[in-house]
């Protein structure tokens, strides 16, 4: 099992939707919230991600097609 830490910025529009709810509803793994800080004009959130390379791949481009930057912070 690998583990990825990843920040998630989010743009002011997505601020109201259930993203990480998304995340976790769509893909078989593990999300730790680590830290976040969202205010009505910007937000951010660390997470770490448990699972398989492939599925943690593919919901990293998952979010950005989302349109959430994802910044990898570990591997």
């Amino acid at each position: 099992m690998l583990s990825q830490s990843v920040r998630l910025v989010f743009p002011p529009s997505l601020h109201d939707e259930p993203i990480i709810n998304r995340l976790i509803r769509r893909y078989s793994f593990t999300v730790n919230i680590l830290r976040a800080n969202v205010t009505s004009d910007k937000g951010w959130m660390d997470i770490q991600i448990l699972g398989k390379a492939p599925e943690i791949e593919d919901s990293l481009s998952w979010l950005r097609e989302q349109g959430i930057d994802v910044v990898l912070l570990t591997s």
